[in-house]
């Protein structure tokens, strides 16, 4: 521990605040590991230089072995549809019934649509007697078959053209296969991609019978996976898109890997390095966290001290201005220098607690008083009710601790003040507030009916403390309650209800030594 002060000294991390203390580490830290970080850099490049080599090579041999297969596919699939075209042709020589032999041949090739044309005029479908499906599909495909008879239109009239694409549209996958002569006479047969995906399957399994230790998949427009061989990996060495006929689907490969022994090496000497980096920089880490525990510490007794001052302060000014208003009359005057009276006591004790938290203490009760709990909870709802008043909230009591006893008097009073509060801010209008005493301990609960609380918040609430953890709202006013009742011996409990819910505090409490007064009417 002596090298750790050491270093706190050379970094001057005494007086530091959070976000010093975090750059010093991080400092110390960056110097530390840069010069492992040169050696690194060098040994990979001298243990790992045939990787990149290795690698190169695997992409050259997956890049053209995803061109060998395209090739394959192509063929497969214009091999299948030139087929359907010529028995379309052959269809049309039939003088008894040509335009039934074509809806033959599309049924028996699997071919979603076929169209005969000859220069403008649609000779199939028949312009007059085509079927619905037919109209659909004419329709439906419009748009690229007359982009591929454009197509064909620009090549050499003297000879014979095809071409052939797949499109998408809203139903899915096609492809389109069209013929033209040197007549003007053409002929384009669509198929849908369930119907090619056998002939596809078919051509690559052959294709690929001797490929031992491959990883390939094909993957359609769509980025569906259409086929795979071999096992998948979590690395791909080439991804390719396909031409031609296939333009728009991709091939991804990967060759068998290959062995490469630079890493072993490697790793032998980096791992050791790394290690005593870190076993030093958690060294200095650990002195850090604590000097970070404290201060967080202090920000959120400081967070909490003015969340508890803002319904006193508020209280105080309006009690200031309605003494103004009114000073005429000595009745109300009196009462409202009571109120004064006591909310500069409550934040005389407020005061008395910072002191008690900033020197780091463990938290107790300042101060046990002999009260009647049912009283105190009257005497404070009525010093606060013109702030409920005007939040549109109406508090209903149910009594249930009218014996006299010794208790955390403060804490019960900003216990309820901070409950109050949250209802009043977060779920305002009818609030019901009930009290409930034993031999040995006091329990308070505010309900509301308003949306309750999310389950989040209400795991969070029940989670071992947690410094600098708490934020403003309900986070921040039921922290406090849960230290309050913590240190009073006692626990919070939230529940939601239908509609609304239900905080519940308890703390522990002591025989009266005086005897008992009267009972606070329920």
């Amino acid at each position: 521990m002596s090298n750790v002060f050491a270093m706190r000294r050379v970094f001057g991390l005494g007086g530091m605040d959070r976000r010093e203390g975090w750059h010093a580490v991080a400092w110390f830290a960056i110097l530390l590991a840069l010069p492992l970080v040169v050696f690194g850099i060098f040994a990979a490049l001298l243990i790992n230089a045939d990787y990149a080599v290795t690698r190169t090579h695997e992409l050259a041999t997956a890049t053209d072995e995803i061109a060998r297969l395209d090739l394959v596919m192509r063929h497969a699939i214009e091999k299948r549809a030139d087929a359907t075209i010529a028995d379309a042709r052959a269809a049309l020589r039939n003088d008894k019934d040509s335009v039934g032999s074509l809806r033959l041949t599309s049924y028996t090739n699997e071919a979603r649509f076929v169209l005969v044309y000859r220069a403008d005029q649609r000779i199939f479908p028949p312009v007059s007697g085509a079927t619905r499906s037919e109209q659909e599909m004419l329709q439906r495909f419009a748009a690229p078959m007359a982009a591929a008879r454009s197509e064909l239109m620009m090549r050499s009239p003297q000879k014979s053209s095809v071409t052939g694409f797949w499109t998408a549209d809203s139903l899915g996958l096609s492809f389109i296969r069209c013929l033209r002569t040197p007549d003007t006479f053409g002929i384009c047969v669509v198929y849908d991609e369930s119907a090619l995906d056998p002939v596809l399957e078919v051509a690559l399994n052959a294709a690929t019978a001797k490929l031992a230790g491959w990883s390939l998949t094909l993957r359609d427009p769509a980025g569906r996976a259409i086929w795979s061989h071999g096992k998948s990996t979590t690395s791909t060495s080439a991804i390719s898109g396909l031409a031609g006929s296939m333009g728009g689907w991709h091939m991804e490969a990967t060759p068998p890997p290959g062995k490469h022994w630079g890493f072993l090496p490697l790793t032998a000497i980096i791992v050791p390095l790394i290690g005593s980096w870190l076993f030093v920089v958690w060294h200095m880490h650990r002195s850090q966290r604590a000097r970070l525990r404290e201060s967080n510490f202090r920000s959120e007794m400081t967070a909490k001290l003015s969340h508890d001052l803002r319904t006193p302060i508020a209280n105080l000014r309006l009690y200031a201005d309605l003494t103004a208003r009114r000073a005429d009359d000595g009745a109300a005057v009196r009462r409202y220098c009571e109120i004064l009276s006591a909310e500069v006591e409550r934040l005389a004790l407020l005061a008395d607690n910072t002191v008690v938290y900033g020197r780091g203490a463990v938290p107790k009760p300042l101060r046990l008083d002999e009260a009647i709990p049912d009283s105190v909870l009257d005497a404070t709802i009525e010093r606060y009710e013109t702030l409920f008043a005007a939040a549109g909230s109406t508090i209903e009591v149910t009594h249930h601790a009218p014996n006299r006893c010794r208790f955390d008097r403060m804490g019960f009073e900003r216990i309820l003040i901070n409950l109050l509060d949250n209802a009043c801010k977060y779920a305002p209008g009818r609030i019901k507030v009930t009290t409930h005493q034993d031999a040995n301990s006091l329990s308070l609960s505010v309900r509301d009916f308003g949306n309750g609380f999310d389950e989040a918040f209400k795991a969070k609430l029940t989670e071992p403390h947690e410094a600098g953890s708490t934020r403003d709202g309900y986070g921040l006013g039921l922290s406090v309650v849960r230290d309050l009742a913590e240190v009073n011996g006692g626990m919070i409990s939230v529940e939601n209800l239908n509609p609304g819910a239900r905080v519940t505090v308890s703390m522990t409490t002591s025989a009266t030594t005086r005897p008992a007064e009267a009972k606070c009417p329920s």
